[in-house]
């Protein structure tokens, strides 16, 4: 087998350094002060991870109030909805990113990270004054008044692995994500080696992109294990907002000098012969 030289592969420990929140589960609380309970994944997307390592904190479409006003049915048709908020989500950055790294000059390709230690804590947020009378201007469109968050919260670790093409990263380096960009991560990174390819089918025992895995990277999924379903979907890939592990043919093996562990993972076939 002989790879592309270009091409370095990286195992990343991702230490949270902030308060990490995503909205992956939502239901009603049950508390007094009422509002709703938002709960974050210990499986984090691999998207927010790409624009981590790129230091790019928004899509350059982001517009205030909001740009997710599609996912209220009743606010579709809102007079004062901008122009540009009635499109739907896209994700621009991404797509031109991934194709970059696989077709152009080259780039950064970011695995969604597993946990290895998580600590979680509740924390309760109220944009709604309790007292007699309450004066005050318009709030942005769907702001949550009552909110209360099950956040990540320091010291937990996860860990990735990191696919470069014509880019060095270096050892350490810093990245910030998830709400209000608080997920601060001091990230560690250590080079590890493509040491052979299964023929076999086999699972990955590392999470993955359904949707960058058959149209990114060309697998056929025989099976799929989700362990994260993301709620925004880009307009006609729904499977862009599905992390879990895969059953297929051809996935490689990543071996870190320093980890006796083996992860199983696909990669781009044209990467390597």
């Amino acid at each position: 087998m002989r790879r592309v030289s270009e091409v370095s592969v990286y195992v990343a420990d991702m230490e949270l350094h902030g308060v990490l929140i995503f909205s992956a589960e939502q239901r009603p609380s049950l508390a007094e002060e009422g509002g709703a309970v938002i709960s974050s994944s210990h499986f984090i997307h691999n998207y927010p991870l790409i624009y981590g390592f790129a230091q790019r904190p928004v899509e350059s479409y982001a517009v205030i109030p909001s740009l997710h006003y599609l996912s209220y049915e009743e606010l579709k048709e809102f007079k004062f909805t901008p122009g540009l908020a009635r499109s739907p989500l896209h994700y621009g950055f991404i797509e031109e990113h991934i194709q970059g790294f696989l077709e152009g000059s080259g780039g950064t390709y970011v695995f969604p990270a597993f946990p290895l230690r998580v600590e979680v804590k509740k924390l309760f947020m109220a944009a709604k004054g309790t007292g007699y009378a309450e004066f005050r201007g318009a709030l942005k469109t769907v702001f949550p008044r009552l909110v209360h968050y099950v956040a990540i919260v320091p010291p937990s670790l996860f860990r990735s692995v990191v696919v470069t093409r014509n880019v060095v990263l270096p050892e350490t380096m810093y990245i910030r994500i998830g709400m209000k960009r608080m997920g601060v991560m001091k990230v560690k990174l250590r080079r590890a080696d493509v040491v052979g390819r299964i023929s076999s089918v086999t699972w990955s025992t590392i999470p993955v992109n359904l949707y960058d895995t058959e149209m990114y990277f060309k697998y056929v999924v025989e099976d799929f294990l989700k362990v994260l379903e993301t709620r925004s979907k880009p307009q006609g890939k729904p499977k862009a907002s599905l992390v879990g592990y895969v059953k297929a043919r051809n996935l490689f093996k990543v071996c870190c000098g320093s980890d006796k562990y083996e992860y199983r993972l696909p990669l781009p076939l044209k990467f390597f012969s």
